[in-house]
């Protein structure tokens, strides 16, 4: 069967750019987003949106990797997020890889496949401004970190991104300094291709 992936967050910045590539080595992509763009369009923290994802691959071949990419900001200092705001920022960058994560790894682990998550470099240090998003990253790496220690002597490879800023639509505008999202996938979906096992990078301009 043909091997196919589901990107969270594939239809802008790097989510984006690791799909192109990806086809590019005749790997079919089933992308999830809000947007109407996208082959799944819905909430990726949602448990339905999840399974219509699976389902989606499951009609084009064998699903072998899963790379999470969805994310949202929300920045400003402690004290002025309210509940909605809190909910929002942890669904899309936590809970949205949990579901996806709890519902492929026991296939990968027993058949094999690859987990990609995208953090962040807020996943591994405080940022003034940042607090509930680094939270979430934060959350997403300890998830990440477990999801390594269970992916041991079975066919499961988890992989750790945490990238620095992007020029991607996740900011409202251009940033200077910031890396091309480009290259990041191509960084990426070299590790995937890689023999030996890359279980974590991170990826900051010099």
């Amino acid at each position: 069967m043909a091997p196919v992936a589901i990107i969270p967050g594939g239809t802008s910045g790097l989510g984006a750019a690791i799909a192109a590539l990806l086809r590019g080595r005749d790997i079919a992509v089933v992308t999830v987003s809000r947007r109407e763009t996208a082959h799944v369009a819905g909430d990726a923290s949602h448990e339905d949106t999840v399974k219509r994802a699976i389902a989606a691959a499951e009609k084009l071949g064998e699903i072998t990797l899963l790379i999470n990419c969805a994310g949202v900001g929300g920045f400003g200092p402690v004290g002025t997020y309210d509940q909605e705001n809190v909910r929002r920022i942890i669904d899309a960058n936590l809970t949205s890889t949990i579901l996806f994560c709890d519902a492929l790894f026991p296939r990968f682990a027993r058949d094999g496949g690859t987990i990609v998550n995208v953090l962040s470099t807020a996943a591994l240090i405080a940022k003034k401004d940042e607090s509930v998003y680094c939270a979430a990253k934060w959350g997403a790496r300890g998830y990440t970190e477990v999801l390594k220690a269970e992916a041991k002597g079975t066919k499961a490879r988890v992989i750790s991104v945490a990238p620095g800023g992007m020029q991607t639509p996740f900011w409202e505008s251009p940033r200077e300094g910031f890396m091309d999202p480009r290259e990041i996938a191509k960084i990426i979906v070299d590790a995937i291709d890689r023999p030996v096992n890359v279980n974590a990078i991170v990826i900051e301009r010099n």
